[in-house]
């Protein structure tokens, strides 16, 4: 099911993204409308499920600078034991299955090109990983927390400034 928001409610996206934390006060006094506008807003995206509130930990600072794109080759009759497999894996911030010449596509976060190293290895060992294919990610230019969808899923915000 899709959902339909408006241009309004696009506007309070781009503010929460920029600072989860800000207040219904703050976004009003922004947007140039009510603060009971801006709470009933947020309330009902977050009750019809278009917004999620999480808390993004950012692993840079706990030292993990080195993030790895990896493409797994996996025997197909143990694609669901792999996947959990490497769901379980510390180091792993995305798995996903993927189609094409690879089967498993996950994203790492580690250390050092040591780690990787030995971390590439381990995957190896993992039975049912019959191939992988490293890629160094060294920068990340938008991440998928920072994702909205195009201003033409939005319909025009008509509505009156008022709770």
């Amino acid at each position: 099911m899709r959902g339909k928001l408006d241009t309004l409610d696009r506007q309070i996206i781009h503010l929460l993204q920029e600072d989860g934390r800000i207040t219904s006060a703050e976004i009003a006094r922004q947007l140039g409308i009510s603060e009971r506008t801006a709470r009933n807003r947020v309330n009902r995206m977050m009750e019809s499920g278009a917004l999620k509130s999480t808390v993004i930990v950012n692993h840079v600072f706990f030292g993990y600078q080195t993030a790895v794109d990896i493409f797994c080759e996996i025997d197909i009759s143990m694609l669901d034991e792999v996947g959990r497999s490497l769901a379980q894996l510390p180091e792993i911030n995305y798995i996903a299955y993927s189609t094409g010449d690879q089967d498993i596509s996950i994203q790492a976060l580690l250390e050092s090109s040591e780690e990787v190293y030995e971390f590439v290895q381990r995957l190896a060992r993992i039975p049912g990983v019959r191939r992988t294919r490293t890629v160094l990610v060294p920068r990340i230019l938008k991440n998928t927390y920072e994702w909205i969808p195009p201003e033409t899923d939005f319909e025009e915000y008509g509505g009156h400034l008022v709770g």
